[in-house]
């Protein structure tokens, strides 16, 4: 198992975001638009005061040097399993954002790099969320598409993998949301529809039309028709990349899924866990999920309870890791990029003993991550062997 060392400077970097092109091959109407998000008064934080930066540890430094997408290039599914170009399994270990209308200013490609090589981020999940009465996607959609396509260049920049999840709220009209979707996805596959390091996800809260539909009729008659036409959108411009499908009740019905598969090729069923809520039983409905030939990707995970509250639990969560390892399911927890005070964070932002630039600057000090962030820090860093005699165990705090 690999571990942090630190060194005894802190790294002041620029927050500011440049905008790349995403493209230079398509027309306008496809590209997102000039005016980065990340450049807009509201989008950046207000500069936190000094306080005791004596009582500061030093910032991280980089450990991981591969660039993961060098060595695995184009990921397809084989049965139950993500492999490579040579049909070699991959479980890759990454983290989410929350809804990227929280995360204004947050990703930069300093970030991305101290995800990737400072914490061993195989892959970067960016959940694209909000209705038109809300901050997000379906109120302001070329904002959030510009965001979009800067983290997506940012990864592709740094070697790393990056899921792209529609995590947008039901609207009464589905078919609005359903056409919001296939746009986004038509746009985005478009321009990234030669990069291997582009993965989508479709709706990862699914749709919850009515909390006493059942499972199998959510499925049926809601999520299938809506990942269907999304599938479609993309397979026009991508023929090979991964589409992680969300699956019925929030993603916590894997088990109807395996009893109806989307017939495309190169799709994984999403489910989601919180260690502190689920545990062995839900295991044995993924693992029945596998035996019946679904490829299962957790798209969520998290530490805590599902209200966020109530502490972390580090055995739990353990016996995750082992079952996710044994089973190679790739995963990303969740999560990153705001200043939100619960259990899931991976960083302390309320912290007052750390300034505004180490806290937006990346390759933070320990004291600036959380249990949770240390935690999954610590298995995205873990060197998998064949000999689990050959691996130190995960520490517990």
């Amino acid at each position: 198992m690999n571990r942090f060392t630190n060194c005894l400077t802190i790294a002041i970097v620029s927050g500011a975001v440049l905008l790349c092109s995403c493209s230079t091959n398509l027309g306008p109407e496809t590209l997102p638009s000039t005016t980065p998000a990340t450049e807009t008064e509201e989008s950046i934080p207000e500069t936190s005061e000094i306080i005791t930066p004596e009582m500061t540890d030093p910032s991280s430094e980089a450990v991981v040097t591969d660039r993961i997408v060098d060595k695995y290039g184009q990921l397809t599914i084989d049965g139950t399993k993500i492999v490579n170009g040579d049909g070699e399994v991959v479980m890759l270990k990454g983290i989410s954002s929350y809804g990227i209308e929280k995360c204004e200013g947050f990703f930069t490609p300093e970030i991305v790099k101290t995800l990737a090589q400072d914490w061993g981020c195989d892959i970067l999940r960016i959940s694209l969320t909000g209705d038109k009465e809300s901050d997000g996607y379906l109120k302001e959609p070329e904002k959030y598409f510009d965001m979009v396509c800067e983290i997506c260049n940012m990864c592709i920049d740094q070697g790393i993998y990056i899921l792209v999840d529609w995590n947008v709220a039901y609207m009464e009209d589905s078919d609005e949301n359903e056409e919001a979707a296939v746009d986004f996805f038509s746009r985005l596959s478009a321009i990234y529809s030669d990069s291997p390091n582009v993965l989508y996800e479709v709706e990862n809260n699914a749709f919850m039309i009515d909390e006493d539909e059942s499972a199998s009729a959510e499925w049926s008659d809601d999520i299938k028709p809506f990942a269907k036409a999304v599938i479609e959108a993309v397979r026009e411009n991508d023929e090979d990349t991964i589409i992680i499908v969300g699956t019925p009740k929030t993603c916590f019905g894997i088990s109807t899924a395996a009893d109806s598969e989307l017939d495309y090729s190169n799709i994984a069923y999403a489910c989601r866990f919180f260690a502190g809520t689920q545990g062995e039983e839900y295991r044995e409905d993924i693992e029945s999920a596998i035996d019946d030939g679904l490829c299962v990707f957790i798209n969520e995970w998290s530490m805590c309870t599902d209200n966020y509250i109530g502490g972390i639990f580090y055995v739990e969560s353990q016996e995750w890791m082992d079952f996710l390892k044994e089973n190679q399911i790739s995963w990303c927890n969740y999560a990153i990029g705001n200043d939100t005070y619960d259990d899931a964070n991976a960083l302390m932002f309320s912290s007052e003993n750390y300034t505004f630039e180490q806290k937006y600057s990346g390759h933070w000090p320990n004291g600036l991550i959380s249990g949770s962030g240390l935690f999954v820090r610590e298995q995205m860093l873990l060197v998998e062997t064949d000999d689990p005699a050959d691996e130190t165990e995960s520490t517990e705090e």
